[in-house]
């Protein structure tokens, strides 16, 4: 007997429901092969990262502090140099013959003083005896004055020839590179004339834009990590220096300065990536990054009881070198799972494997 067609949609209907009860049934009594782990407590940076360039502290000018011909030029540019050392030399033999002459004239005066000061001896051994006056005597120790302070002038000259006989040698103050050098052998400089421009290297700076929501966070002597692309040396540890009192109205970020010294191989003008330890917080509950589902109720972990999957919603923090921050939803005594979790579903029935 044919079936009519009201009947046949009903018999594909029904086909459709056993199959659909038969398929739940398997997913009901699948057993899902899964590993588990405990939770893990650490202590978890809160970082705020930021990029900025290297650059000196410091970029002196080493000028001509006495005038004379350049008869040596030691250095060129490009070159590091340290501090003390000797960058050019002026023609000095004006500057040694006024030293030999003041020092002629602070010897004659001293020979001078000698005599008086004798000859004061002399003449109080003499009132002893009421042999001289005292108006003499008076007259000999204000002489002994007079020449006793223009020996310290005299003195003071010998210094000061000494100084400029010094000068003759321009020397860098500190460590740096040459970073232009203005003067040949031959040149006349006189007193002022700008020799070298250097770029210490030794005390360097970054400024670093934050955004503008992270001021309440910065504060000076902040502990930061500078690392840079073009050194082959490590990590240097520093701390914030300052913190610029303004926002900038281009790009609404607040500018951070931190100072530190050279730990071998940086060159200013070289990018360098910082990161901030904004907090520190001890204790933290940590899990694996993959024991992290999303699902329609939010982020969910499965705790496994017994053989059973269950379900646990949570929130999650930051994340931290593959693994996530739970802050809340967990007692942190919990077995999860984690590989397999994301196939899981509240009371889902699992297998440990290794």
């Amino acid at each position: 007997m044919r079936l009519t067609r009201p009947f046949r949609k009903l018999e594909v209907a029904i086909g459709v429901l056993i199959i659909l009860a038969a398929t739940e049934v398997l997913a009901q009594g699948r057993v899902i092969r899964v590993t588990t782990a405990d939770i893990r407590r650490t202590t978890v940076e809160q970082i705020e990262s930021a990029v900025g360039i290297i650059e000196s502290r410091r970029s002196p000018q080493i000028a001509a502090q006495v005038s004379g011909e350049v008869v040596r030029v030691i250095v060129e540019e490009g070159q590091r140099v340290e501090a003390g050392q000797v960058l050019a030399e002026l023609d000095d033999e004006q500057y040694r013959l006024e030293r030999v002459s003041d020092e002629a004239e602070a010897g004659r005066l001293a020979a001078l003083v000698r005599k008086q000061q004798r000859e004061l001896e002399r003449a109080r051994r003499l009132l002893a005896e009421s042999l001289v006056a005292q108006d003499q005597i008076d007259g000999i120790e204000s002489d002994l004055d007079a020449l006793e302070n223009q020996l310290v002038g005299a003195r003071a000259k010998v210094a000061d020839s000494e100084r400029r006989l010094a000068e003759t040698r321009l020397v860098s103050p500190v460590r740096a590179e040459i970073a232009a050098r203005n003067i040949d052998v031959g040149d006349y400089l006189q007193t002022g004339t700008v020799a070298f421009d250097l770029i210490d290297v030794e005390n360097l700076r970054v400024r670093l834009p934050f955004p503008e929501y992270r001021v309440p966070q910065l504060r000076a002597g902040q502990t930061v990590r500078l690392s840079s692309p073009a050194s082959a040396g490590g990590m240097v540890v520093a701390k914030i220096t300052d913190i610029h009192p303004s926002i900038n109205p281009a790009n609404r970020s607040v500018t951070v300065v931190v100072d530190f010294a050279n730990p071998g191989d940086w060159r200013p003008g070289a990018s360098v990536r910082a990161d901030v330890i904004i907090e520190t917080r001890t204790d933290v509950m940590v899990v694996p990054q993959v024991s992290v589902v999303r699902r329609p109720a939010g982020d969910v972990i499965y705790e496994l009881d017994g053989n059973v999957a269950r379900e646990r919603i949570v929130t999650r923090g930051q994340r931290i070198e593959g693994s996530i921050e739970i802050r809340f939803g967990l007692a942190g005594t919990e077995r999860i799972i984690v590989d397999g979790a994301g196939f899981l579903t509240d009371g889902a029935t699992v297998k440990i494997v290794e």
